[in-house]
């Protein structure tokens, strides 16, 4: 598990090839106009990732959002890509789309609102505390993929939104 929150993106780094990475989970700032490119540059250093995870975070700045081509990324080998975290928000379906459309041997897409990786914490010492507006925004995270993204999802993907 990384936590690349916040940070910033660099096109001339080269990342070391994962060649063994089955299983990768990433903590990222969904609204970072880096965020797609970074997703990019773990897709294309780790051949044999079987499983991504993406915890979405979002930035109360999002920046200039620059269009950055990000080039195609084949990805051979990922079957199972979870959102957590997932909101309605052009930045995220950005990047899922970017994987459905790279991974071509993707089984299955799990897509779940709720960010799971903050709970226990001081903040938040139980789920259930999470508070009215974080609890509104999930549902019509819900709505939203169920509404918009479930329809763009190939019929060969299984669907799963929790």
């Amino acid at each position: 598990m990384l936590d690349i929150e916040g940070a910033m993106y660099n096109e001339n780094h080269v990342f070391p090839v994962l060649a063994n990475l089955k299983h990768l989970e990433l903590i990222v700032t969904a609204n970072n106009r880096g965020a797609l490119c970074h997703l990019n540059s773990f897709m294309k250093a780790s051949p044999c990732l079987r499983r991504l995870v993406l915890k979405f975070g979002f930035s109360g700045f999002e920046g200039i959002r620059k269009k950055k081509r990000v080039g195609k990324c084949p990805h051979p080998n990922l079957k199972l890509v979870e959102i957590v975290g997932y909101r309605a928000d052009i930045c995220v379906v950005k990047q899922v789309m970017y994987l459905m459309k790279n991974a071509t041997a993707l089984e299955k897409l799990v897509i779940d609102p709720v960010r799971r990786w903050e709970y226990p914490s001081e903040l938040y010492p139980n789920e259930k505390d999470r508070g009215v507006e974080q609890v509104k925004e999930e549902v019509e995270a819900r709505d939203h993929a169920m509404q918009q993204l479930k329809g763009k999802v190939s019929s060969t993907i299984e669907f799963v939104c929790l």
